[in-house]
């Protein structure tokens, strides 16, 4: 059965950094652990008691609230919230990218997909030398071979045309007014400048935005005025069209193949793209949930439900000290990986097994694999109903730029939209203020195997690359709104919205809790668990002792967690990002992270 989280609410007030005050959001403070609290006080815990909207940033988060506060529906707050991150997180998202998303509009669940498509010119031979070898990431990434034809824009409009209450132009107002008025430098973007000022550096675009005149990256808290980006949403406030037949369909044109030296991009490359939607994929976790997320050609849905699946058929605890739930985790996310890396891509090419790979049958088959003896890597494939025998695994690395919005609104409708421009700053190609996205290494770079089997993730003409996002809604037993969730991370997000979902529905952790828990996944390989003093790190020699060889790494997530509460809605957002949840009555606070350099 669906319950109810083990924190409860009533009336405390947050008062906050100099004259900003936060309107007093229901909680007992009695009931929160002082990690808990102080994330309250941060903003990175929040409560509602009519909506809630969590992003990987605080103006974001506001503009989707100030949306919400207009009579907005929660896909009119998701759209603006992401237009106004293309502009404060440019090296995770934005219009050069694209996404996915599910929404629950009206009792109706929906999914999205604006994946990025190869274009017309594309062979699958796209990232091979001439000598046949695959090119090193690094050299495919910062090529124009590496952009994708971007879905954003297409999906926010399908998204508007379907469940939005606002005049779509409404949506695009927050992110116009702050590309000219301007936001101050945050500590992310500058780590992330800093890391790739090498390439930026030669850009006269792009330094004219984040560079000082000594071309030397300006300093944080310093405002970042970005007009080009301005005129470039004035553009898509008229019509969508103007991006995809119009001058910005021509520069990004011209762009693409001015840095190539040769044509990869056509006008109806960008003219021809279609945004996709479709009925949610949904299975039931527990015998109490729906899991709802996006089908083919994101893995992300399908993969993240196989593994809680997997997961559920083998531990049945509560107790999340036990470090028996880890390894259970870990061993399922290899099952589960396995899978996806043999059949998962793009459904318009390659027959996908989604049913055969949730069937029941099947997976309890694949759970008994599962013993007190790790796997070792890589696990084979299993052989679900439905799958195509054609196709070889692409098993190369993904690295990760991306960021999540979670919104519910006073009606109980929500999205969980996860968006992208692939790597840190995409393609690192600018243009009219914007990144291109660097989607097109989500491809296997070798379309074949050894043997010459084909790969089923291979490059082809106008596929869409196979990604791992995995935006999720769960609804309760009673087919009623319960939870919303995503996270960006790469190849990694499957196991963290996975293991997300397990810390809120079966150890009823508290959305903020689930958001700042430590990563882990073995992604068919070695596991990986989160470099630090934590939970679970504490539970590594107790891992390694049923045979797991453990990595310790940095891992990037940004999750945003909403979940239903006794009195209304909880948000969480992950403290590896920068963002904030809000409830209908809270402001963003006013703190030295953000205030502009004096005379800004």
């Amino acid at each position: 059965m669906s319950k109810k989280p083990t924190f409860s609410l009533s009336v405390l007030a947050v008062c906050l950094f100099s004259s900003v005050f936060t309107t007093a959001s229901a909680v007992d403070s009695n009931s929160l652990n002082a990690e808990s609290k102080a994330a309250l006080a941060e903003q990175r815990l929040g409560f509602g008691k009519k909506s809630m909207v969590v992003t990987n940033n605080p103006w974001s988060s506001q503009a989707a609230q100030d949306i919400l506060a207009k009579g907005g529906s929660a896909t009119d707050a998701a759209i603006a919230a992401a237009f106004v991150l293309g502009l404060t997180e440019p090296q995770s998202s934005g219009i050069g990218g694209g996404g996915y998303a599910v929404s629950y509009h009206d009792k109706k669940l929906i999914a999205y997909d604006g994946r990025e498509v190869a274009p017309h010119s594309a062979t699958p031979a796209w990232f091979l030398t001439e000598s046949g070898q695959p090119l090193d990431f690094r050299t495919a990434w910062l090529s124009s071979r590496s952009v994708g034809v971007p879905g954003e824009i297409a999906m926010f409009y399908k998204m508007h045309q379907q469940s939005g209450k606002l005049k779509w132009a409404e949506l695009l107002q927050p992110a116009i007014k702050l590309a000219k008025n301007g936001f101050p430098m945050s500590k992310i973007l500058h780590k992330e400048l800093l890391e790739e000022q090498d390439v930026l550096v030669n850009n006269p675009a792009v330094v004219k935005v984040y560079f000082n005149a000594d071309k030397t990256i300006k300093p944080i808290g310093q405002m970042i005025k970005n007009p080009a980006y301005a005129e470039t949403l004035a553009q898509v406030a008229k019509t969508p069209d103007n991006f995809y037949s119009g001058k910005i369909a021509k520069d990004i044109v011209k762009v693409v193949n001015d840095h190539a030296q040769q044509k990869l991009f056509a006008l109806k490359d960008l003219s021809n793209y279609r945004a996709l939607s479709s009925n949610a994929l949904c299975s039931d976790y527990r015998g109490g949930y729906q899991l709802c997320s996006v089908p083919p050609s994101s893995a992300g849905g399908v993969t993240s439900q196989e593994l809680v699946k997997l997961f559920a058929n083998k531990y049945k605890s509560t107790d999340v000290t036990d470090s028996k739930w880890v390894y259970t985790f870990l061993e399922a996310s290899k099952l589960a990986y396995a899978d996806r890396n043999q059949y998962l891509a793009d459904p318009k090419f390659v027959k996908q097994p989604v049913d055969g790979l949730l069937d029941t049958g099947y997976l309890s088959q694949r759970s008994e694999l599962i013993t007190e003896s790790a796997l070792a890597t890589p696990v084979a494939a299993g052989v679900p109903a439905g799958i195509d025998t054609r196709y070889a695994p692409d098993v190369s690395p993904k690295p990760h730029g991306t960021t999540s919005i979670s919104v519910v609104d006073k009606n109980g409708n929500a999205v969980s939209m996860t968006v992208t421009v692939e790597n840190t700053f995409g393609s690192h190609l600018f243009v009219d203020g914007f990144f291109l996205n660097n989607e097109l290494t989500d491809f296997s770079f070798e379309s074949v195997t050894a043997s010459g089997k084909p790969i089923a993730n291979r490059v082809e003409a106008g596929k869409r690359p196979r990604s791992s996002i995995s935006p999720t809604i769960v609804l309760d037993k009673d087919k009623q709104l319960y939870a919303v969730a995503g996270s960006p991370g790469g190849s990694f997000i499957i196991c963290t919205v996975a293991r997300n979902l397990i810390l809120m529905l079966d150890f009823k952790l508290n959305p903020y809790e689930a958001a700042a828990y430590p990563n882990f996944c073995a992604i068919n390989n070695d596991p990986i668990v989160e470099s630090g003093d934590s939970a679970v790190s504490v539970m590594v020699p107790q891992l390694e002792s049923y045979g797991e060889l453990i990595q310790r790494k940095d891992v990037f997530s940004g999750e945003a967690n909403i979940i239903r509460d006794g009195s209304g809605w909880a948000g969480g957002a992950d403290p590896r990002r920068e963002g904030i949840a809000l409830g209908e009555n809270d402001k963003l606070h006013t703190s030295v992270s953000w205030t502009p350099v004096a005379g800004q």
